[in-house]
Formats: structure tokens, sequence, C-alpha cells
């Protein structure tokens, strides 16, 4: 086939540069014609209609960008779709256009897609609209292109689209066929000569590669070295599995070098099982031990990043900006010196921070007034995106200083720390700074408890040990070697932040910690050993009730993912039994936490983040 009629889906337009390299072939072959499609995904209660705005700042973007990648005979347009589900308006303007060949966009380490994208993607591949590629993009020159070939459904369309990159680029086609050892020699002569027609039906020239290996995978691999791109037919068990791009298929990805495309037919298959990987449900003995590797692999200290000067040759050489948020709600008696200590280490001395910023949730003591005479940006969130209305809660003001924060690396930390000191910003941009592949990082600490003025070293944090530890084991265990996953210092990538949702109240951090797992996968995630933490110890009756919003989370969470409604069985009001004057009695309280959308899907950030984006000319 010439003549593709391409359809490439994206939710960044202005960072389309490599991927629109990597697909050129398709869009220069003879009678080829591409939209490239800016998907504007909407929260699903809120009108289509609200999009107007970032659709106009879509299709202007589009339209510059489009005149600028016309170079070949190839044609290619700018379309913008706005829906409530991302795969759904990718589906209808495949339908809409003709699109006989959908290219999307992969990404691991530093270019992951976000999590909307994640779940767009993983529903097209599963059940796709037409042929469809997986892209992932590389700058080197194809000079060779692998295409491992075992006789799948989509083997004759990966041998097709490799010889139109080769046509196009004057690059070789060499396909592999591995044999296992064990074969017996009738069952060889079967597949060599199913493998030779195979080959044999393109119009390019064919060099023909035979190895023996009992690990498909590893062989695969080895001589992918050897070329410069490598194109996969998606096997059965890549095919049929719900999760496409799971961690077997990312580690693969990962592994390949240069430019990598799995393809996948949309005519419909038979399920066979994949002698190499046949599909099964990981054990328990395998989970835990992916546990004990990522925390073995992911766990740092902050005495790892105490070189400040490396710290800030690593963001210049990279290129990022870093934004330090403190939320605040009455906080007089710490703020000034958490301010300055942070102001004097990390933006006077060395220029590791770009901007501190105090998010205050409407403070009745001096807070805001001790924060502004500390020379930093005080600002209120109820102040902030003020017609989506504001709720109470730590997690509203994380949600909304999105929107003000202006860096690319994001760092929160409480300010309620007696014991201040630089490493709880700079431990924990560390792993952001040293590792691509890490886009999150969670604090934790020892965390003394006072009893009067008896101080004891251990017994802090007794949520997280009394409900959030245990919930994370029964229902999220991936995630169960986090020390503290409710501590209130973290930072992240702003692409990955502005990806997922945020609970306005106390369930925030469990909140961000499972869908950033979710969409991003385990290795996203590190955490640091930050030392000691002394803070404010709340009583145990209020510690009851943030107990009992982190759960609702949690099940709110485990609901989504199996798409059950659990919470509609759950009372939202809890029962606080009283005692006073030696007798009991209920409190009867409301306690919900709101979930905010992804901050990415807000027009009004959109237009302000894109309002200063480079021209295409320097998109790459």
């Amino acid at each position: 086939m010439s003549h593709y009629r391409v359809l490439i889906p994206t939710t960044n337009p202005a960072r389309t540069g490599p991927l629109l390299k990597a697909v050129s072939p398709f869009l220069n072959a003879e009678d080829s014609r591409g939209t490239l499609l800016g998907v504007i995904e909407m929260a699903p209660e809120r009108p289509l209609s609200e999009g107007v705005e970032v659709a106009r700042a879509y299709r202007a973007l589009l339209s510059r960008i489009t005149r600028y990648a016309e170079r070949g005979p190839g044609e290619l347009r700018g379309q913008v779709r706005i829906a409530h589900v991302a795969a759904q308006g990718i589906r209808e303007a495949v339908l809409e256009t003709d699109t006989n060949l959908l290219l999307l966009e992969a990404g691991t380490g530093q270019a992951r897609p976000d999590g909307l994208w994640v779940n767009a993607v993983e529903d097209l591949l599963v059940d796709p609209p037409c042929d469809v590629a997986l892209v992932r993009p590389d700058t080197a020159p194809i000079r060779s292109v692998l295409v491992p070939v075992r006789g799948g459904p989509s083997a004759q369309l990966a041998l097709r689209l490799a010889a139109t990159v080769c046509k196009e680029t004057g690059a070789e086609l060499c396909v592999l066929h591995i044999f296992n050892p064990r074969i017996s020699p009738e069952s060889q002569r079967r597949e060599e000569t199913a493998f030779l027609k195979l080959s044999s039906a393109v119009d390019v020239p064919v060099r023909r590669i035979t190895l023996f290996s009992a690990s498909v995978r590893e062989a695969i691999v080895r001589e992918a070295a050897q070329h410069q791109m490598v194109v996969l037919g998606a096997t059965m068990s890549l095919m049929h599995r719900p999760m496409v791009l799971g961690a077997p298929v990312t580690r693969l990805l990962r592994r390949l070098p240069g430019s990598v495309m799995v393809v996948k037919t949309a005519a419909p298959v038979t399920a066979i099982p994949d002698p190499d990987r046949p599909f099964r449900m990981e054990s328990r003995a395998a989970a835990a031990e992916r546990v004990d590797r990522w925390f073995a692999e992911n766990t740092f200290h902050s005495k790892e990043f105490a070189n400040l000067r490396r710290l800030v040759d690593l963001k210049q050489r990279q290129g990022v900006t870093i934004s330090l948020g403190l939320p605040t709600l009455n906080e007089q008696a710490t703020i000034g010196k958490v301010i300055r200590t942070f102001k004097n280490a990390l933006m006077d001395r060395v220029p590791l921070l770009d901007e501190i910023v105090v998010i205050d949730s409407g403070s009745s003591d001096r807070t805001a007034a001790i924060a502004e005479r500390a020379g930093v940006t005080v600002i209120q969130h109820s102040e902030i995106l003020p017609r989506y209305g504001a709720f109470q809660g730590k997690g509203e003001a994380l949600w909304k200083s999105l929107y003000t924060l202006k860096g690319d690396l994001i760092c929160w930390v409480d300010t309620d720390i007696s014991n201040i000191h630089p490493k709880f910003v700079y431990g924990l941009l560390g792993p952001l700074l040293s590792d691509p592949e890490v886009q999150y990082v969670k604090g934790f600490y020892r965390r003394p408890l006072q009893f009067g003025a008896e101080i004891q070293a251990q017994g802090g944090g007794r949520v997280t040990e009394l409900a959030a530890r245990p919930l994370l084991n029964l229902f999220f265990p991936e995630l169960s070697g986090l020390v503290q996953p409710l501590s209130g210092e973290y930072a992240g990538r702003r692409r990955v932040l502005e990806s997922v949702p945020f609970f306005t109240g106390y369930g925030v951090e469990l909140g961000l910690l499972l869908a950033i797992s979710e969409a991003y996968g385990l290795r996203a995630i590190a955490q640091v050993d930050l030392g000691m933490r002394v803070h404010r110890n709340q009583t145990l009756f209020d510690l009851s009730k943030m107990a009992f919003a982190i759960m609702q989370v949690g099940l709110k969470h485990l609901g989504d993912r199996h798409r059950i409604h659990l919470l509609e069985e759950v009372n939202k009001t809890m029962k606080l039994i009283h005692y006073e004057d030696e007798r009991y009695w209920i409190e009867q309280k409301e306690i919900e936490d709101q979930e905010r959308p992804p901050m990415n899907s807000v027009p009004e950030y959109f237009l302000a983040r894109h309002r200063a984006q480079p021209a295409p000319e320097e998109v790459t």
C-alpha cells in the first residue's frame, strides 16, 4: 500500500516535531495524506462548549506546525477534536477522515505520555478502528530497519510499513526469524517455508536473518543493536491483554535502541497463546520481588544531593525551571523561618529555585503578612481560577497552585515544620534532576510524637500506619514499599502533575500517589529519606477524620480501576463519638474530598501555558 491516509493524534501540538519526523515516510508516500489531530479531553461534568477558546489556540498551533511540516509530496492538515473521552474522539476522527493508518506516540523515560493519553492509547490498541502503529521516535538517521517475523496476524502490516520506510529513506530491510533450538526438523521446515513466503511479499530488497534462541525477546534485543529502527508486529498476548502498555511491553521498548514501531492490524483475529510469554497473573512471589527491587533502586537519602552546585549544574544542562509552593493555613509560628531557610540557601546562595510562592487558604493569623515581608509572592487559593469556585483543603490549594507556579519541576513542602532545613527541598529535587525516568518523588522521615512535655522518638504518622499502609497492602500492593505515602513533602514534573486529578482535602497525597502509579508505573516514583521532621501533632480525634477521608479515596480509586461503584454504598457521614462530663454523645460530620480534574483539561491553564510556547520552527 503506497497511499496512506494517516491520522496523528496529539494532546500537545507544540511537541510533535520528533513524531512528525519519524512518520514522514508515510506522509511522503505516493498519494498519501495526513491529519494532525489536536485532542482536547474535557472533564465529564463540563460541557464541551467550554473548550472553545482552547480549541482556538490549538488550531493556531496546528496551523503553524502543519505549514512548517509540509516538505514532501504528502499533504498534512490540522484538525481539533474536543471530547469527554479522548479515545472516542479519535475513533470518530478515524471514520470522518477515512483513515487507514493510525499513528500513536509511545513514551518511555523522559518522554512518557500523560495519564489521559495512556488511557486513550490502550483503548485504541485493544480494539483498533484501523491499522495502528505505536511509534517511539528517535533522531538517528535510519540505515537499517529490522522486522522480527513470527507469522502473527500483524506480520504483513509490519513488513509493509517497514518497506515504506526503506523506500523513503534508502535503508536496508532486514527480516529476522528466530527458531526455538528444541523445535523438530519438520516444524522448522514448515516455519522456514512460511517465513520465506512472508518476507518475499514486499517490493524492496530483503536481507533475511535466521537465529536460534530459546528467548525470542532477548534475541530481538541483541539483534536490534545492529539497526536504527525496529518494527514489531503485535503478538497475540499483546493484542488481547487489557493493559497493552503494561510492564513487559514498556521494558521491551526501553531496551530497544533507535526508533521503534509496534503495529497491529485491525483485522479480526483468533486468540492463540503466545508460547514465548503466556498470559498469566503475576504471582505473589513475583509481585513481592518487584516491590523489593523498586525499594532498593528507588529509595534515596537527602545526603546524596547535598552538593547544591551539582544540582544547579544538572538543572542548567537540562534547561528546566523549578518552583517551590508552600501551602499555608495559620502558620505564623513557622512560616517566616521556613521561607528564610529556603530563600537564603536555594535562591540567594545558589540559583536552584526560580520562585517561591505561598498559597494561603485564608489564614486568620499573620501568616500572609509574615510571608510577604519575607519577600515572596503570597496568593490566596480562593483567588486562583475563581470561576471554578473554591473548596476548603490543602489539596485544593495544591491543585490551584499548578496554575500559578511557573516551573517545569514543582516541589511542595508543608509549612508547619519546626526543624526546617534546605534538604526538605533539595532532597526531593535530587532524583528528578538525576534520573529522567523518575517523575514523582515522595519524602519520608522519622516523626517524633509529643505527649505534653514528653517526646517519643517514633510514633508519628499514625494515620499512615493504621489506615493508609494497610489499605495499600490490601488493594494496591505495588505501592506497599512506600515508607510514608501520606507525607506532605513531594515533588514532580509538571507534565505529570498536570495530567492527574487532585482530591481537595485530606486525600490529596494518597490520590496523587494512586493516580501517578496507575498512569506512569511504579518505576516513575521515588522516595527520599529526609531525616527527622518535627511538627505539631494532631489529636486522635482529628486523625480519625483524616483516616475516614483517605479510605474513601482508596475505595474510589479501587472502584474506578474495576469499574464498580464502591462508594455508592459507603456512608460519607462519619459519626464522631465524644466524651464529655461523664457522658457520650455523637456528632455527625460530612467528610468527603471533592475530585478536581487534571489541570491540563482546564482551558485557562492551557492558554496560559501555551501563550509563551516556542514557534514550531524551534520544536525538534
